[in-house]
């Protein structure tokens, strides 16, 4: 892996500090893309969040000077087609090359080309993704016409960049959950689904706490906050780790920090499915056979097989068509 320069590392410093300045309810603007493409330059620059279970474009961005382009063909045709994708969709969420995968040539002869590529001239792409489940993805996308390839410089600012991108991204959620928390503050009571905490310097004392968060601090650590922080929670503050969590059987707390105060929000888990088994679930969703979930997911049909016996046996279910159907219906918007 080539390594990166010393400039390099202080404009991805230097990148990170002007999205944190610039940031709001959504990390990854216009503007923030224009400042990416300054790192990596392409004749596109673009961000994408997806739902690729159910086939749905959530939130999107790309520079102001960039003009939208399609293909001739939908995204969700040429989806399973397209080798970054794939690769990003399985679990590898690396800075990856068109052309790590093809020769130029190759790409020009083939249908993914000709049904989406074609019309804007695209013939070299790399693409870097915030980890994520594939319910709901999040992509960078770097595209460029003719000329030269993208470099291994390019590919390891990207790689870099990309646990920075994911704290941007997540910052951003917190500060839109929290803003939505304290617009209701006026009208919350101790039946909200999420509560609002604000700890004073250090942490040791609290200064506030809405209804829910008192109610769901007593629920899961056994005692509300007075005017002591719960000793559990103090720990965690005083660690300086982004989350805490806790859990009753199925039910999970999560309280994240932003902007000086406290997030808990509530969840429940209501397949109780490990991770592997809804990155299964994920892709028998999208209509994959048991062998196409195997080579994706890198493993033998007979562990597919066995996971979804697993599943049918959580959900209480006997077919695929009703562990979607379940499945489906628990991820909500």
């Amino acid at each position: 892996m080539t390594a990166l320069a010393a400039r390099d590392a202080e404009n991805v410093l230097r990148f990170v500090a002007a999205a944190e300045e610039v940031a709001g309810d959504h990390a990854f603007t216009p503007e923030v893309l224009a400042e990416l493409g300054r790192l990596v330059e392409a004749d596109w620059v673009a961000y994408s969040e997806m739902d690729r279970v159910r086939q749905r474009f959530g939130y999107g961005a790309f520079r102001p000077e960039d003009e939208f382009w399609e293909g001739d063909a939908t995204y969700w045709e040429i989806a399973a087609e397209h080798p970054v994708c794939s690769r990003h969709n399985a679990g590898d969420f690396r800075a990856l090359k068109l052309s790590d995968f093809m020769t130029r040539k190759e790409l020009r002869k083939s249908r993914i080309y000709a049904l989406w590529f074609r019309r804007p001239g695209i013939e070299h792409e790399l693409n870097v993704a915030i980890p994520s489940p594939p319910w709901h993805t999040k992509t960078f996308l770097f595209e460029r016409r003719g000329g030269r390839d993208f470099t291994e410089r390019d590919r390891r600012v990207l790689d870099v960049l990309q646990p920075h991108l994911a704290r941007l991204w997540r910052a951003a959620q917190l500060r839109r959950r929290l803003g939505a928390a304290l617009a209701s503050l006026d009208e919350s009571s101790d039946q909200d689904g999420q509560g609002v905490l604000l700890l004073a310097p250090g942490g040791a004392h609290v200064e506030f706490a809405s209804p829910a968060a008192r109610r769901l601090l007593e629920q899961f650590l056994g005692e509300q906050p007075n005017d002591q922080t719960p000793e559990a929670l103090f720990a965690w503050f005083e660690s300086g780790s982004p989350t805490f969590v806790c859990r009753r059987g199925r039910d999970r707390l999560t309280i994240s920090r932003g902007d000086g105060m406290l997030l808990l929000e509530p969840t429940r888990d209501e397949l109780g499915l490990t991770s592997r088994e809804r990155d299964v679930l994920a892709w028998v969703a999208r209509g994959k056979t048991n062998p196409e979930v195997a080579e994706i997911l890198w493993v033998t049909p007979s562990t597919v097989r066995k996971h979804l016996e697993n599943i049918y046996a959580k959900l209480g279910v006997h077919t695929r068509t009703a562990a979607v159907t379940r499945f489906l219906g628990a991820l909500g918007d």
